[in-house]
């Protein structure tokens, strides 16, 4: 199972509590029937264990509708990241990666382009950008020396930079791993990798999730997961690994 499809998995939870709780808040406000609109019934002065039963089921269902908000609050932030997130193990990872370069490479551009024609009061190149220069002097003069002389400071076209290199190291980091992947299928499953300045380390790929006792036996070993590989001192690999051959010494 991918990370995408276990945080759908996540959501479709979520949703599933949230209706549950509505559902008992709805049955619990339900209690009492017609005795909800007897005025004489509900005005009564005194203690009334009937009327005092309707009002513990409204209590209990005002809690119930509180955690239904707070479980769709939490699917609605789990949609909110499967939209915006591109996970590693997407199979359309790097084409996604590369479209968002594109658009941050495209909106550096504009952001460069427009600070040059402003810099040299290019009132049409900046109309064709849908942007008007008098609007612009105007605006950088009401917010004063913190703005500077140009639309976009250089903080706007480091962060895009920033964001564009992390996405390049991304696809790297994803093209390796799938290869890494691609050799654990070859290998059989399992591939080990060993080098002699890890010093000896190791590093485990798996084709495919392992059965729990493998990973168990992994993090009891001192392995630790990162990066699509474990990776832990070769010399305490677990048996359940797969280590009757030579590792893999890349």
């Amino acid at each position: 199972m991918t990370r995408r499809e276990r945080l759908e998995a996540k959501i479709e939870k979520r949703e599933a509590w949230a209706a549950g709780r509505r559902s008992k808040a709805a049955t619990l406000r339900e209690y009492g029937g017609s005795l909800r609109h007897d005025w004489a019934f509900i005005t009564q002065p005194g203690r009334i264990p009937e009327r005092a039963r309707m009002n513990r089921k409204d209590e209990q269902a005002f809690e119930h509708a509180k955690m239904a908000e707070h479980h769709d609050a939490k699917a609605a932030g789990l949609a909110h990241q499967l939209d915006r997130s591109v996970f590693s193990d997407d199979a359309d990872a790097i084409a996604q990666l590369e479209a968002r370069i594109a658009e941050h490479e495209a909106a550096r551009d504009r952001m460069k382009l427009v600070n040059k024609l402003y810099k040299q009061g290019d009132a049409a190149g900046l109309a064709a950008l849908g942007l008007d220069l008098e609007r612009l002097t105007a605006k950088l003069a009401a917010a004063g020396a913190y703005w500077g002389d140009r639309p976009h400071l250089p903080y706007e076209l480091t962060n895009l930079g920033a964001r564009i290199r992390a996405d390049r190291e991304r696809i790297e980091q994803i093209t390796a791993r799938n290869a890494r992947t691609e050799q654990a299928e070859q290998a059989g499953g399992v591939l080990v990798e060993v080098k002699p300045e890890w010093r000896g380390w190791c590093r485990v790929t798996f084709a495919e999730k392992p059965a729990r006792e493998v990973l168990d036996a992994l993090k009891a070993a001192g392995f630790q997961w990162g990066a699509g590989h474990w990776s832990g001192e070769h010399a305490n690999l677990p048996g359940v690994v797969g280590r009757d051959g030579p590792p893999r010494a890349t």
